[in-house]
């Protein structure tokens, strides 16, 4: 997709791994980035890793019975 892209690019931080990534206009990491530049944003690969970590979290907790 590198190089089709016309529309507009913001970059960021992603507060994980610390490296800057690009989100592009239309999306909703865009949205979120444009209305708090400040804030906490993550990058794709971090995004994934946190949701997987979250899920099986959640499955080792419905396995053990544990609240």
């Amino acid at each position: 997709m590198e190089g089709q892209f016309n529309g507009f690019r913001l970059q960021s931080t992603c507060y994980s791994c610390r490296r800057m990534f690009d989100v592009f206009e239309g999306t909703q990491a865009y949205d979120r980035v444009k209305r708090n530049r400040k804030g906490m944003h993550c990058c794709e690969d971090c995004k994934q890793r946190i949701e997987l970590e979250a899920r099986l979290q959640l499955g080792r907790r419905l396995l053990t019975g544990k609240d």
